[in-house]
């Protein structure tokens, strides 16, 4: 192990059918290889739409908690069990109840599909921007997240901007902070008031956006409004890229005024300090 500790906070494993290769004990070698001193695991749980069958299913959950429970038995990586919920209002009382009957340590939210749209679709996210404003599209987007914050399930919230992934679909410049609509404000104000935390999530970079989720100056804005809760995840789904770009991520946070990323067990959330990730 050498260089400062890498904590990651948004894994996926063999339960999310789009991670194939990423067994947990795949994952742990490669934390053990890279100096990741701890991982949440956060297979998908996806409870509506037509990916359903991408995330892990009802009768897998047990095993589930099981399997990363005892892998912990034989590595010095602490492991945390969580998952990446797709937020569905329809949904709620559905996770809330998976939620309290498993061991979870971690809760991470998402929203993948905005008033029956699939942002993160090539296709429907084309039609997503197309004819209207760029705000217009981010203030739809920010009002379902808005409703993820504040339905109180999650600790964390994945990837805020995510609708970037897809946007030089509709057109070649990319977003400017200036463009991300007027509810951005109401639903960053939403993680101080819920008491929850938000995402930097290192995947923008592979996806060839530089940088990550979110933009720089959705973090400065949060940091001004007074969120502290903030989680680092490079979105895993091959052992290959656990941990991409953390050390980075720790960087801007700290640069943008952040002190301490948080990390959690039994859905406690306790805070490392930036400066010993950071070296």
């Amino acid at each position: 192990m050498t260089g400062s500790p890498v904590i990651d906070y948004h894994v996926h494993e063999s339960h999310s059918r789009d991670a194939p290769t990423a067994t947990i004990q795949s994952i742990i070698e490669a934390a053990e290889a890279k100096g990741v001193e701890e991982v949440a695991f956060t297979s998908h749980l996806i409870l509506e739409g037509p990916d359903m069958y991408l995330g892990v299913q009802m009768d897998e959950l047990d095993g589930y908690f099981r399997q990363v429970e005892e892998a912990q038995r034989d590595t010095a990586v602490r492991l945390r069990a969580g998952l990446e919920v797709d937020y569905f209002s329809s949904q709620e009382r559905q996770i809330e109840a998976i939620i309290d009957e498993h061991p979870l340590d971690y809760v991470l939210g998402s929203t993948h599909y905005i008033n029956g749209v699939d942002v993160g679709s090539r296709v429907e996210a084309k039609k997503f921007f197309m004819g209207r404003p760029l705000g217009e599209a981010a203030d739809e987007y920010f009002a379902v997240w808005k409703k993820a914050v504040e339905s109180g399930l999650f600790d964390s919230m994945a990837h805020p901007d995510y609708w970037r992934k897809f946007l030089h679909t509709a057109r070649a410049e990319p977003a400017t902070w200036d463009e991300y609509g007027e509810v951005v404000a109401e639903a960053i104000d939403s993680l101080v008031s819920s008491d929850v935390g938000v995402e930097v999530n290192t995947s923008a970079t592979r996806h060839g956006l530089g940088g990550f989720y979110p933009v720089r100056g959705f973090l400065e804005a949060a940091h001004g409004a007074g969120v502290r809760k903030v989680t680092l995840g490079s979105d895993t789904h091959v052992p290959e890229v656990l941990g991409y770009l953390i050390p980075e991520a720790a960087g801007l946070l700290s640069e943008v005024g952040f002190r301490q990323v948080s990390t959690f067990k039994g859905r406690v959330n306790s805070s490392i300090s930036l400066s010993r990730l950071l070296g």
